[in-house]
């Protein structure tokens, strides 16, 4: 018996993002015959930037091509009531008397479906209904999940299953400025199961629909395993932020945290990997304030390289600042080297950050005072217990999130 994946992506394997997924594919590739990628919101100029397996066949969709129709698609939901049956009671009394939140559904349910008629055009150019048993698989809980759906009942069988991962801005509505994320009950209802990255993840929706809680379940995302780093025995100690540079990562704040240890005597080196739009401004608070200790910006990096670095350069510590997060995978990453971590108990975080055991967690709308603190009682700690903190992360690490297994046990899942 034969099976075939249809799994949508955002990016990958275009360009850059979704680096988190690399490791999945392999398993993925084991588990079925065949398995057609659709990148559903790639540039025009996009360029497949990450290699996959033989049984793979890679398609993409260009997001200007979805834009340049979501006004005439639009149109088609006037008088913006009934939405082609998508919307539940329940979203309506979400939705009544706010216009912005009527705005974004149409908005969301007219991309959404752009991007199913899209992935149905090249759909139709293979045997789907022949294999034996399907699965169509979205990556986010966002508008590829509704296009998974369509395509299920386009192409799929009673056989068929259509699954979604969840991770952070498709799963916590109370993140965003609406506080409301659309046809969450639809897809709840159409999708076979739900696979959020963290426990914090899976409770929030149980919470909220419980109706449909056992269709959710956990399923950790995880990483590699390139063995561990050293930790430094120079006197310097180590620090590594790894993040796209943005409000929500604040990484302007770790700086500022660093900036209170000028006169601590500590010998310490900041090491960053990652771009974005606020990077200028941190060098400079930087070059300002941080000139006691050494800086070391390294700007957008492969996975690869990252990986690299953690093999060969010793590292003592990795700090997160982010306001919101699902399960990071940098955590795990760092994790999986035994090198322990300061991060900001958000979403998922605190399943790998356990309190004076992996790391140390500080709360969301931490004081730069109190990271600069945690951060010096790290350093001050006697060479002893930094191990026992190295062997704790590589332990839990191993045991949740070691991504070979995991992903192979979700592959296995996710099979009809």
């Amino acid at each position: 018996m034969k099976n075939c994946l249809v799994l949508l992506t955002k990016v990958f394997p275009f360009d850059k993002g979704e680096e988190f997924i690399e490791d999945e594919i392999p398993m993925l590739s084991k588990a079925f015959d065949k398995i057609i990628l659709i990148a559903t919101s790639t540039a025009d100029s996009a360029v497949q930037t990450r290699e996959v397996p033989g049984n793979f066949e890679i398609h993409r969709i260009k997001a200007s091509e979805i834009k340049h129709k979501l006004p005439i698609n639009a149109i088609k939901y006037f008088p913006f009531s009934n939405y082609n049956g998508c919307v539940s009671k329940e979203e309506k009394n979400e939705v009544k008397g706010s216009l912005k939140r009527k705005g974004y559904l149409t908005y969301f349910l007219s991309k959404s479906e752009s991007v199913y008629k899209e992935c149905e055009k090249i759909l139709i150019n293979y045997d789907i209904k022949n294999y034996d048993k399907k699965t169509f698989y979205s990556y986010w809980l966002y508008d590829i999940a509704y296009a998974a759906i369509k395509l299920k009942e386009n192409f799929g069988d009673s056989m068929s299953k259509v699954v979604s991962r969840t991770h952070r801005y498709d799963l916590y509505a109370d993140k965003n400025s609406l506080n409301y994320l659309p046809l969450r009950y639809y897809l709840l209802e159409k999708l076979d199961k739900v696979y959020p990255c963290s426990d914090d993840g899976s409770n929030y929706l149980k919470k909220l629909y419980p109706a449909y809680k056992e269709k959710i379940k956990t399923a950790y995302l995880g990483t590699k395993n390139y063995g561990i780093s050293n930790q430094s025995n120079d006197g310097i100690y180590r620090i590594v932020s790894c993040c796209h540079v943005s409000p929500v990562k604040r990484i302007d704040l770790l700086a500022k945290s660093l900036g209170t240890l000028k006169d601590s005597g500590l010998k310490l080196k900041w090491t960053h990997f990652g771009a974005g739009d606020g990077l200028e401004e941190v060098k400079e608070y930087s070059k300002e304030n941080l000139s006691f200790m050494e800086v070391d910006f390294k700007g957008s990096v492969k996975n690869e390289e990252l990986m690299n670095y953690y093999s060969n350069n010793p590292v003592d510590l990795f700090v997160n600042t982010s306001s919101s997060e699902g399960l990071p995978v940098s955590i795990m990453e760092a994790c999986s080297f035994a090198i322990p971590t300061i991060a900001t108990d958000v979403g998922g975080t605190n399943e790998i950050v356990k309190n004076n055991e992996t790391g140390l967690l500080i709360e969301c709308n931490f004081n730069i005072n109190t990271l600069g603190e945690k951060i010096k009682y790290m350093v001050n700690l006697s060479k002893e217990d930094k191990q026992e903190f190295r062997d704790n992360c590589r332990e839990i690490w191993i045991n949740n999130f070691y991504g070979e297994k995991n992903f192979q046990n979700f592959s296995r899942e996710i099979q009809p």
